[in-house]
C-alpha cells in the first residue's frame, strides 16, 4: 500500500490527503498521492463508513464528481475553474485563482495565509459540513 489510514475514535468524517503534508486529529484521514487515489478511496471508504472530504490542490476538484457520499474539498491554490464549475458540494479554497471561486456554486475562498491558520479553517469547514 502506498497510502495510510488513520481512523480515530470518534471521528465524524473520512478525509482524503491528496498530495499534501497537511493533517487533521480529529478525523479519520488517509494520505494518498494522486496516482493511488482511486485504490485509497476504495480502501478507506471500505473501512470506514463517514461522509467523505478531500483535501488537496486541482486534482481534487477533478476527481471530486466521482467520489461517493462526498460533503466538501479543500483545495490550496486550485486554478482549475472549469473543474470547480462542476462541483455540486461546497469548497473551501485556501489562495488560488478567483475564478475558481466564482465558478463554484458554493464555495468559500481564504486568502493566503499561514499554514496553522489554513488547517484550522479546513479543519472548520470539514466538521460544518460532516
Amino acid at each position: 500500500m502506498r497510502f495510510k489510514l488513520k481512523v480515530r475514535r470518534g471521528a465524524r468524517a473520512l478525509v482524503m490527503l491528496i498530495g499534501t503534508d497537511i493533517t487533521f486529529d480529529e478525523f479519520a484521514t488517509c494520505h494518498c498521492n494522486p496516482e493511488d487515489f482511486e485504490e485509497a478511496l476504495r480502501y478507506a471508504q471500505s473501512r470506514v463508513a463517514l461522509p467523505t472530504f478531500l483535501v488537496g490542490g486541482d486534482f481534487a476538484i477533478r476527481v471530486a464528481p466521482s467520489v461517493l457520499d462526498l460533503r466538501g474539498v479543500v483545495a490550496f491554490n486550485a486554478t482549475d475553474a472549469a473543474a470547480a464549475s462542476r462541483l455540486d458540494v461546497p469548497l473551501l479554497m485556501i489562495g488560488g485563482s478567483n475564478a475558481v471561486a466564482e465558478a463554484a456554486r458554493d464555495s468559500s475562498r481564504l486568502v493566503p495565509a499561514d499554514e496553522a491558520l489554513a488547517q484550522e479553517v479546513a479543519a472548520r469547514f470539514i466538521s460544518v459540513y460532516a
